[in-house]
Parts: C-alpha cells; sequence; structure tokens
C-alpha cells in the first residue's frame, strides 16, 4: 500500500509541540506511541501532512508521587506503568489493568496519554482510571487545563481536546483506605485482543465488610468507558455476597449501552457485564484475584 506522503516534526519541548502541531501548512496528528495512528494512516483513514512526534519531550516520561497523588506523563509507556513499584505499591489496580494491555510490543510502545486520547471505548486502562477518579491535564495555545476523568469521553473516539491541545500529564489521588480493586476483561477471541468486555472495581469495606465506596468502571459497554452509577449505588453499605454482586451486576447491564459490532451483538455484551461484574465483585468480597476469560 502506497502511503500517503507525511512530514515528520521532532519538537525538543512541549511549546515548541503545541506551535507544531497548531501550523495551518495542512493537517497535523501528534504520534506518541503509533500503535493506533499507524494503523489508520495504512488504512487511509487518515492522511496528514505531518506527524508531530512527542519523543522528544523528556518531561512527558516521568512518573513520580507528588503531594501523595500518582503522576504519570503521558508519554509513560503501558509497560513502564506495569512495572513501575510506584504504581504497584500503590496503585494496584492501574497496574493490574496496564499489564492486560494488548501484546508485550504494543505495551512497550503505547503510552497512556495516547491511549486515552483515543478514545477508545474498549480501553484497558479507562476503567481503571474511572475508578480511582483520574484527572487529565492538557495544554494547548490557550494555556492548560485540567479535565476530571468521566469528563474526558465525549463520545465515539472523542475525547475532551479542543484543536491544537495535547494531553500532558494523568493526576490519579491515592485510592480510598481499606480499599481493594481489580480489573478482569473478557475477549471473544485472543487475549491479546481489545477488550470485549473490561470490568474495573474498586471496593473500601469498614471493619464488619460492608462497603462504604464502591467504584464500577466499564469499557465496551456504551460508545465510551463508563462509570456503573447505578450498580455503584446498590452497594453502598452491603456486604459484597454474591446476591449482593448479582444486583449490582443487573445494574450495570441495564444502565449499559453496548454497541454491536463484529466482536459481538449489543445483547451479548449486557449479558457478559452482567457475568464479569458478578464475578470481579464476588472476588473482592472473598480477597481473591477473579480471572478473565482468554
Amino acid at each position: 500500500m502506497r502511503l500517503h506522503p507525511f512530514r515528520l516534526v521532532e519538537p525538543e519541548s512541549l511549546p515548541e509541540a503545541i506551535e507544531a502541531l497548531g501550523r495551518l501548512d495542512g493537517e497535523a496528528r501528534l504520534v506518541a506511541g503509533g500503535t493506533a495512528l499507524v494503523a489508520m494512516i495504512r488504512l487511509g483513514l487518515v492522511k496528514p501532512d505531518r506527524l508531530v512526534s512527542l519523543h522528544r519531550v523528556p518531561a512527558l516520561t516521568q512518573i513520580r508521587v507528588e503531594n501523595g497523588s500518582l503522576e504519570l506523563g503521558a508519554m509513560a509507556t503501558h509497560a513502564d506503568i506495569e512495572h513501575s513499584r510506584v504504581v504497584r505499591d500503590g496503585w494496584p489496580l492501574l497496574a493490574d489493568a496496564v499489564r492486560r494491555v494488548a501484546t508485550p510490543a504494543i505495551r512497550t510502545s503505547g503510552t497512556i496519554g495516547g491511549n486515552l486520547a483515543y478514545a477508545e471505548a474498549a480501553s484497558d486502562p479507562a476503567p481503571a482510571l474511572l475508578c480511582l477518579e483520574a484527572e487529565v491535564r492538557v495544554a494547548g495555545p490557550r494555556g492548560s487545563r485540567t479535565v476530571p476523568i468521566g469528563q474526558f469521553f465525549r463520545g465515539f473516539y472523542d475525547a475532551a481536546l479542543e484543536p491544537g491541545e495535547i494531553v500532558t500529564a494523568i493526576r490519579i489521588p491515592p485510592p480510598p483506605a481499606r480499599a481493594r480493586g481489580g480489573y478482569i476483561k473478557f475477549t471473544s477471541r485472543s487475549a491479546e485482543d481489545k477488550p470485549l468486555v473490561g470490568v474495573a472495581a474498586l471496593v473500601a469495606l469498614d471493619a464488619s465488610g460492608r462497603c462504604v465506596e464502591t467504584r464500577i468502571g466499564l469499557g465496551g459497554a456504551a460508545p465510551t468507558p463508563i462509570r456503573a452509577e447505578r450498580a455503584e449505588r446498590t452497594l453502598r453499605g452491603e456486604t459484597l455476597t454474591d446476591a449482593a454482586a448479582r444486583a449490582a451486576a443487573e445494574a450495570a447491564a441495564q444502565e449499559a449501552d453496548p454497541l454491536t459490532d463484529l466482536m459481538g451483538s449489543a445483547d451479548y455484551r449486557r449479558e457478559m457485564i452482567r457475568v464479569w461484574v458478578r464475578r470481579l465483585l464476588v472476588a473482592l468480597g472473598d480477597g481473591t484475584e477473579a480471572s478473565g476469560a482468554r
């Protein structure tokens, strides 16, 4: 296949990247890991006149804790996050989710900022970041701003980025006290495929084992990653019994708005939401690790 010719621009600072992205000489696209963009170019879905690479902006690769919160530079790869001791110790739900992303090769090149900016409904990290109530930091010609993760996904492959804006970092506050969490995905084809349904959950229990806080994030359940807020409400003050997990799973299935595609129908996805939300919640109630079908 003959590719549309493009020019590669490699700025060495964030202001240079914003300036290069905003030039009016043709269409520009950001390239981070390139795992999604390269495929789109090869298929002829996008034909940029120039690519603006972020690989030479070192500040965007940092993983650190600042004032108790985790700060991920947008260019941190899934492998960087997966293997970070800081992430594994303090935010294990995120480490669990990113290690389920595709193949080792994809995790080594794909970035957290690129994953979010692509706004894939069946993202692995997004449900976990929704449960962790992350914030997305962006910068553009009009300055910097912060977007709560729940407001970042506007629609099908549509992120809350204005023209010329770049995702620069993700800030994640510490999980609630006494919280346990997990991420589980179901794929109908290969274990390395994107999830037909992905479920993340974070549950904080009191001394008697009752839920004082519950967060459930879903991927592949709607045109965007979503929080299953109705399901969360059913569990507050409840012990994580099988009956309580079933009630929450039913609520999650009812509030979901899944799409039909080649991987599965909307009805099938809704049924898988029932199965995997219940399975993950039961596992968290038992203190065991849930296993996704591969």
